[in-house]
């Protein structure tokens, strides 16, 4: 079994996150999943951490980039 490929920022299907978290994207299933994990971090929060849910929020924006990118290269390749 090879080794599980962990994400570079300099990888282009890696995202990076406001506060350098790495987000492994090669695809709109792994963008999804990894915003549904946000989400779920959100909901988690103490009302009190609110610098944790700004820069999470944040982190989903740039998943959301990434997404969207994603489907307008999936469109041109298949148009």
């Amino acid at each position: 079994m090879a080794p599980k490929k962990l994400p570079t920022p300099d990888d282009l299907t890696t995202v990076t996150g406001r506060t350098g978290t790495l987000y492994l994207c090669p695809d709109l299933p792994a963008v999804d999943h990894n915003i549904s994990l946000l989400y779920r971090e959100i909901a988690h929060l103490p009302a009190t951490h609110r610098d944790a849910e700004r820069a999470l929020w944040a982190d989903i924006d740039l998943l959301l980039d990434r997404r969207k990118w994603l489907e307008v290269t999936s469109l041109t390749a298949t148009g």
